[in-house]
């Protein structure tokens, strides 16, 4: 079956936010036509992140802002799949690496943030610092349990590209973590709950092979597009449970498949 006819059966499409639809401050070309594109073919949009800066409602706002509407029920970050995860394992109170995003979505869970914590939550924080390594290095050293949010490598900007926390998590995977974004349990088991699709009728677009490998522990279709950390060398060595139904060069080669 040719792509087009493949994708006019998608009638759920869930795309990833850096590196997908923006480098943070600026959209990549394609983004804002796809997404008008599938609304006006009546599809149902949705858009996933483990990046923990935001909230869902800010990440709603951002998107809005940028000409592409959202909701903040459409968006699901990695903040909201770990205050989940501490629910399920009963956990009230952590020691907190993160900013606001995450640590409002914690709150929400009744998750309070406290340096007498038992247990380390691990999210993107720009102010990373060696106090906070200590901090965390000694409730994890007692024996507590360590949460991380996400494994991305790097946030790009329309202008720079720096470290995302997949570089400091480095250090604390001694502490056997449990991974709360992509494409971890708990963030699968979140995405589940959140959203109401149907797998055979959906396709998950992302640039990087944690994406495809969520995509396709959903069950859903799968799309790699190049525009992030995906390249066709990645693609060769992946497992097969991160090899994507198809490879797209742009969101605009996406796009045309529907016109």
């Amino acid at each position: 079956m040719e792509l087009h006819e493949q994708l006019e059966e998608i009638k759920y499409f869930f795309l990833d936010l850096d590196k997908t639809l923006w480098n943070w401050d600026d959209t990549i070309i394609g983004a804002e036509d796809l997404v008008h594109s599938l609304r006006q073919r009546d599809r149902q949009v949705y858009f996933h992140t483990d990046n923990t800066l935001l909230t869902r409602e800010q990440y709603a706002k951002k998107l809005t802002g940028m000409n592409i509407g959202a909701e903040p029920e459409q968006v699901l970050t990695a903040g909201h799949s770990t205050g989940l995860k501490l629910e399920k394992d009963n956990v009230n109170k952590a020691y907190v690496i993160g900013e606001s995003g995450l640590i409002e979505e914690l709150e929400r869970h009744d998750v309070k943030m406290t340096d007498e914590a038992e247990n380390v939550v691990m999210g993107f924080d720009r102010q990373f610092s060696y106090r906070k390594t200590r901090k965390a290095m000694k409730i994890l050293e007692d024996g507590g349990k360590l949460y991380v949010c996400s494994n991305e490598q790097v946030f790009r900007t329309s202008k720079v590209k720096q470290p995302h926390q997949g570089l400091f998590n480095a250090g604390f995977r001694r502490y056997d973590p449990v991974l709360t974004g992509k494409p971890g349990e708990a963030y699968i088991d979140a995405f589940q709950d959140y959203f109401d699709f149907f797998p055979d009728r959906s396709l998950l677009v992302g640039d990087r092979l944690a994406d495809v490998e969520l995509g396709n522990r959903l069950g859903m279709k799968t799309g790699a597009v190049m525009s992030g950390d995906i390249t066709r060398e990645k693609l060769k060595r992946a497992d097969d449970v991160q090899k994507p139904d198809f490879g797209i060069s742009s969101l605009n080669k996406l796009r045309t498949k529907f016109v």
